[in-house]
């Protein structure tokens, strides 16, 4: 389990109801760890006013501290608060940068739907924020955590990889470890493609739907053995035919889950835009929390 230390909750500026906020308060709270409210700030137009630029940048960045300030003052928590703002030309990379000098290891960002078509013309700054920080990131939708609710983790199965076999270890032992902490239940997910019933062959030879049983099997088999492996004594495993982007999503609306935990290995340049794809479809289709794990 990460023993979270010191979180970071992106403040989302100019808005009255702050989810990741609140989420960040219950958590820091709960892992009696430090809050640290943050915002990453540009305006391009200031930037061209070379000759007042600096006084104006710093005009803003006291102003948007203030409005922290009065924020972490009426928040209820029982650790340290602290407030910082940053000057990036990219949000997401001031985020990480504020995340990462201040030592925290878990940043909270609220997040939304967005339309298909927006997608397609450009990346919201929360799905950057998701491949290139380092450290674990918490996406925020807005509804409540209940007692005795349900925690849904993602496991990917490569017994060829050795990183992804890490990953899904650290993935599960953070989720039991969540599902201990908040009196929850615990289920572990995983899906598998439907063997082909085109081809052409002696049935008898080539039966699909044995294939799907012996495969669906061999992958419940292997979820127990990961629970099994980290002393997690109550899990409920979960293994349909179908993509991850449909089936996981799925499963936690029929749970009606409070989060979903999934890990992403961190990638660079073309690999880290193909990297998000899968979690992205994903998040984008809860309506509950996601905890991306990194790897």
């Amino acid at each position: 389990m990460t023993d979270y230390k010191r979180i970071l909750v992106a403040i989302t500026p100019h808005r009255e109801k702050q989810p990741a906020l609140a989420r960040a308060v219950f958590l820091a709270n709960k892992y009696n760890a430090e809050l640290v409210l943050g915002t990453s700030m540009y305006n391009r137009s200031i930037e061209k006013a070379s000759d007042v630029a600096a006084q104006l940048k710093q005009d803003l960045i006291d102003d948007q501290m203030k409005v922290l300030e009065a924020l972490a003052a009426s928040l209820e928590v029982t650790t340290k608060t602290s407030c910082v703002v940053t000057w990036h030309k990219k949000w997401y990379e001031g985020v990480i940068n504020l995340a990462t000098s201040n030592n925290c290891d878990l940043i909270i960002k609220e997040t939304k739907q967005y339309e298909k078509s927006i997608r397609n013309l450009f990346t919201p700054d929360h799905w950057n924020l998701l491949r290139c920080s380092p450290i674990n990131v918490l996406m925020v939708k807005n509804h409540k955590w209940t007692e005795n609710g349900d925690i849904v983790t993602a496991i990917s199965l490569d017994s060829g990889d050795k990183k992804h076999e890490c990953l899904s270890e650290k993935v599960a032992a953070e989720a039991a470890s969540m599902a201990k902490m908040f009196d929850a239940n615990l289920h572990f997910v995983n899906t598998v493609s439907k063997a082909p019933i085109h081809i052409t062959v002696d049935k008898s030879a080539f039966d699909p739907e044995k294939i799907n049983a012996k495969v669906m099997a061999k992958h419940k088999q292997d979820l127990q053995s990961l629970a099994d492996k980290l002393n997690i004594p109550k899990v409920n495993i979960i293994v349909k035919e179908g993509l991850p982007g449909k089936v996981v999503p799925q499963v936690c609306a029929d749970l009606e889950a409070e989060c979903l935990i999934l890990g992403s290995v961190g990638r660079k340049g073309v690999d880290a835009a193909l990297l998000g794809n899968t979690a992205e479809y994903i998040i984008d289709k809860l309506d509950c929390d996601t905890l991306v794990i990194k790897g």
